[in-house]
């Protein structure tokens, strides 16, 4: 006969013996996790700083890459705006009139409108409205459109490996001159700056600044004299002061010669508007800001392009003036230029001073031309 016995609690002596000499021999069988030791914790924390030690230029490097091409695809499209003035008006357009003239919505294209390049391509890349701003008005109505406009950054003029373009402080509180909606000028105070990191080609001149500050008309009543604008024998690029070539003078080849660059702006001055050549709006007439050049002595290749992180001190105490003329770039390798067919290539900064001197001439021919003292 089989006699019934109950199972034995879980809390039965026996049982609890069984169970701790279970567990004591298969330790794998214990209940609750398992904790990280000290060890284990510092070398996992080493592996991954290895990893993003490793990883991080990789990273960098591929955002300077699509920093680069977006560059590159701005200075395509200026230059693709550039071309078709060209076949409005039948020559690339001027760089305006030097000081403080900014561009004049009323006075149309040519040795008469004292804005610069920027503002004559306006139209040509889809920013006619822009550019109008002001057109037919008088008064604080006008100059406010004005001041609006000078504080508009577009982001085709700015390469995102320096910066967005702004609007930036009028650091030294400038005073524009403009036409007055009634046949005469006057002049209004700027408030913020938008600024562009691209400048056209004058070639290979230096002092050309203070060249066309003496050639400049002062007031509307004086903007056609005998000696503005100049011949296009004073220069050997692209475009000049109140002036600028046809597509036919460029000898050496649209692919030859230079039209547009990045210009140098050194980091601690990018964001503050105390750098001289980076201290007006690119509404702006002929500045050092929007214009720049390849000149070469044939002994020192001084205005080869600079990489914005290049110390400067040892220049500016040779010559403080220099470097407001030279082309530059926050690239790595090199700085971007356009030809005047829309291609663009990478300009290393060691390249040849004559190299770089020829690059900029549109006949490949001569020596640079130099305009006194520089400013």
């Amino acid at each position: 006969m089989t006699i019934w016995r109950p199972a034995p609690s879980p809390h039965h002596p026996k049982v609890l013996v069984t169970r701790r000499r279970f567990e004591h021999n298969n330790p794998g069988h214990r209940q609750g996790p398992s904790a990280f030791t000290l060890v284990e914790l510092l070398v996992v924390i080493a592996i991954i700083g290895i990893l993003v030690a490793l990883l991080l230029p990789a990273v960098q490097a591929a955002r300077e890459a699509a920093r680069r091409t977006k560059c590159t695809n701005n200075l395509k499209n200026l230059t693709l705006g550039i071309l078709n003035y060209e076949s409005t008006h039948g020559n690339l357009p001027s760089s305006g009139w030097a000081g403080s003239w900014s561009g004049d919505p009323d006075r149309g294209a040519g040795a008469k409108q004292p804005g610069s390049w920027v503002f004559a391509i306006l139209p040509f890349i889809e920013q006619t409205q822009l550019a109008d701003m002001g057109s037919g008005l008088t008064g604080s109505a006008r100059t406010d459109q004005l001041v609006f406009r000078d504080a508009t950054p577009l982001d085709v003029f700015n390469c995102p490996s320096r910066r967005a373009g702004g609007p930036y402080q009028n650091f030294y509180g400038y005073s524009a001159l403009n036409g007055n909606g009634s046949g005469g000028s006057t002049s209004y105070r700027i408030g913020s700056m938008a600024r562009s990191d691209y400048a056209i080609s004058v070639g290979d001149q230096t002092g050309y600044d203070g060249d066309c500050l003496g050639r400049s008309p002062h007031d509307y009543a004086s903007a056609s004299s005998p000696n503005f604008p100049p011949r296009h024998q004073t220069f050997s690029g692209v475009t000049y002061c109140g002036t600028a070539v046809k597509i036919r003078e460029v000898v050496d080849g649209l692919s030859n010669t230079m039209c547009l660059g990045e210009r140098f702006v050194p980091p601690q001055y990018q964001e503050s508007g105390e750098w001289p050549a980076d201290d007006w709006t690119m509404y702006a007439g002929f500045q050092d800001d929007l214009v720049r050049s390849t000149y070469y002595d044939g002994k020192n290749a001084d205005h080869v392009p600079m990489q914005d992180s290049q110390d400067i001190t040892a220049i500016a105490a040779k010559d403080p003036d220099l470097i407001r003329e030279l082309f530059g770039s926050a690239h790595p390798g090199g700085c971007l230029t356009s030809m005047c067919d829309g291609s663009v290539t990478l300009t290393a900064y060691d390249v040849e001073g004559e190299t770089f001197r020829k690059l900029g001439d549109r006949k490949d021919e001569g020596r640079s031309k130099r305009f006194g003292k520089p400013y």
